[in-house]
């Protein structure tokens, strides 16, 4: 899946020269948590988050700098290093992003020019459609050996059922080596014809009641 299948555009932004106050408003206006900050050629110049707010108001009502207030620009605070990518990225790619270096939300940039923005809410929402759980049916896991062909195994199966397959996904069985866990959304409320039908052909399916994990 590409970054520009989820990623919100257009997007708010500010310039270095806005101010706290400026950042402040549009967060509480838009229910935003990040605002990327840019220049006159709309080029990337920095992020701000509202932790960066939050962390910078002890400092505002405090007298040791009587001059730092919310009317300073926002370039006094926000994150210049700013970690983004690419319309055509791919999402999974960017997740690793996300996971290894905690970021909050990620810039679009192309052609030298922010184009939008993906958050963890849009991380969260891409997860769930993958996974086929916003519609309604039944979850499978079957353990299999992890060799060629498997996959069109098991969709022989439910196509013989005349049974949809939501959603397939594939995780390492970390208690069987060479194995893997094959976790199938299906279009019925009831599985269980579809779970006989499964064991009829040789495929382990794993009980819940009786898992491990």
């Amino acid at each position: 899946m590409l970054v520009e299948r989820i990623m919100t555009s257009p997007v708010f932004t500010l310039t270095p020269v806005n101010t706290i106050e400026d950042a402040m408003d549009m967060m509480s206006r838009y229910s935003f948590r990040h605002i990327p900050i840019v220049n006159e050629d709309d080029n990337l110049t920095g992020i701000i988050s509202d932790r960066d707010i939050k962390l910078t108001l002890p400092s505002v009502l405090s007298d040791e700098d009587p001059e730092f207030n919310l009317k300073v620009p926002i370039s006094r605070i926000m994150r210049k290093r700013v970690t983004y990518c690419h319309p055509l990225d791919f999402v999974e790619e960017i997740a690793m992003d996300f996971y290894h270096y905690s970021i909050g939300a990620m810039p679009v940039v192309s052609n030298n020019r922010i184009v939008g923005i993906v958050t963890q809410k849009d991380m969260l929402n891409t997860f769930l459609e993958l996974t086929g759980i916003t519609e309604p049916g039944s979850i499978i896991e079957v353990n299999v050996e992890d060799r060629t062909g498997v996959i069109y195994d098991i969709g022989r199966v439910f196509k013989e059922l005349n049974i949809r397959i939501i959603s397939v996904s594939v995780y390492r069985n970390r208690d069987m080596k060479g194995y893997k866990t094959v976790v199938l959304r299906i279009q019925a409320m009831n599985p269980v014809k579809a779970i006989e039908k499964l064991e009829e052909n040789g495929f382990t399916v794993v009980d819940p009641m009786h898992s491990n994990r």
